[in-house]
């Protein structure tokens, strides 16, 4: 990843910040908190004070302006800590939905509490057990908002939710709901990586408590979202892959079998290799995709697409082998590697898994 001096500045100095305040123990922490807490707001109010939150926002908006790239970097940043922040759900997918698909007048009404970290918000969008983000039942009715939505990242922390949903003319748009109004019920969970998802069940809402934001002119700005959130996930894999590979390493340097450090063994050089050569490959998709979206006249759908499925193999392989390389104490909860590993099962299905995203990338091949 090429940055330029101020963009690498910015990583470095988030990065600086994640160690200090946000690193692997902090996840450790929120396992032992109740559901409900999803990352600590304070900390993530001062990570949005940094600039986090405005990476990419033009500066005619109040952002900072500096690319895709940087805030792949920041992710990738986040990645190597497990760091539980609301990246992905409030900044890149109910951000970046307000200021795609939502009018100027609205951006401007809610967008800087997003940028100053005052309000989180989260998006709901899925209603199938795999990602189907093209399929959709919600809809607002007579009656008011129905439906169910499922995973929705960060969804109990939020303080309002962008729901996709059909118009009364059963056409798609994202509407704006505060998440305490009456009729909407969540049920929240923690999956094996040890961050909050949430189902929601939407019955007759009033529409009147819901505010459209989108229409079905708005509906490939929600494309564009979902394309940038792959990549922004698939950076922040990259990152964890990155510093499982780089702990691995260590390990084979200075772990004795045989009053032999194991690392002189032939068969795990090949092995090490192996995972090196994947993560450089996975490194450039990642940018080739990031950079997408800074340009124009690109495929952004399948440079997304590879990214993420170059990133799904990735994470797996380098998750397994660094597991298998520490010998029986890699799955133990002891070590930070089975933290890695449970986080690359998780994020292998977030927004579309190898397979979904072959057949997509394939598709707009044309094959």
């Amino acid at each position: 990843m090429i940055l330029n001096s101020e963009q690498e500045s910015f990583r470095a100095s988030v990065g600086s910040f994640l160690a200090a305040k946000l690193p692997i123990s902090a996840l450790r922490t929120l396992r032992g908190k109740p559901v409900a807490t999803a990352y600590d707001r304070d900390l993530w109010g001062q990570l949005a004070m940094l600039g986090v939150s405005s990476i990419t926002v033009p500066a005619a908006s109040g952002g900072a302006e500096f690319g895709w790239l940087a805030l792949g970097a920041v992710a990738q940043e986040i990645g190597r800590r497990l760091s539980p922040t609301p990246l992905l759900s409030s900044v890149v997918l109910a951000q970046g939905a307000l200021i795609q698909c939502a009018s100027p007048a609205q951006v401007a009404r809610y967008l800087p509490a997003l940028l100053n970290g005052d309000e989180v918000w989260a998006v709901a969008f899925e209603e199938e057990a795999h990602f189907s983000p093209d399929r959709l039942q919600t809809a607002m009715t007579p009656q008011g908002l129905c439906g169910s939505k499922g995973m929705v990242l960060d969804g109990a922390a939020a303080d309002r939710l962008l729901v996709t949903a059909l118009n009364e003319s059963g056409q798609w748009g994202l509407l704006l709901v505060d998440s305490d109004t009456p009729g909407i019920n969540q049920q929240a969970s923690r999956l094996m990586d040890g961050r909050q998802y949430v189902a929601f069940e939407f019955s007759e809402v009033s529409e009147s408590a819901c505010e459209w934001v989108a229409g079905p002119a708005s509906e490939s700005g929600w494309a564009r979202v979902l394309n940038q959130a792959m990549a922004i996930l698939a950076a922040e894999m990259l990152g964890s892959a990155r510093e499982l590979c780089e702990r691995t390493i260590e390990h084979l340097k200075e772990r004795e079998q045989f009053d032999v450090k194991i690392g002189s063994f032939q068969a795990l050089q090949h092995r090490a290799a192996h995972m090196y050569s994947e993560l450089e490959l996975s490194q450039a998709a990642v940018d080739a995709a990031l950079v997408a979206f800074d340009s124009e006249g690109v495929d952004q759908c399948a440079m997304a697409s590879a990214a993420k499925a170059l990133a799904n193999d990735c994470f797996q392989l380098i998750s397994d082998e660094s597991v298998q390389m520490h010998g029986g104490m890699g799955v133990t909860d002891e070590l930070d590697i089975g933290l890695f590993l449970k986080r690359s099962r998780v994020c292998n299905q977030l927004l579309g898994d190898t397979h979904w995203h072959h057949l997509r990338y394939a598709n707009r091949l044309g094959f």
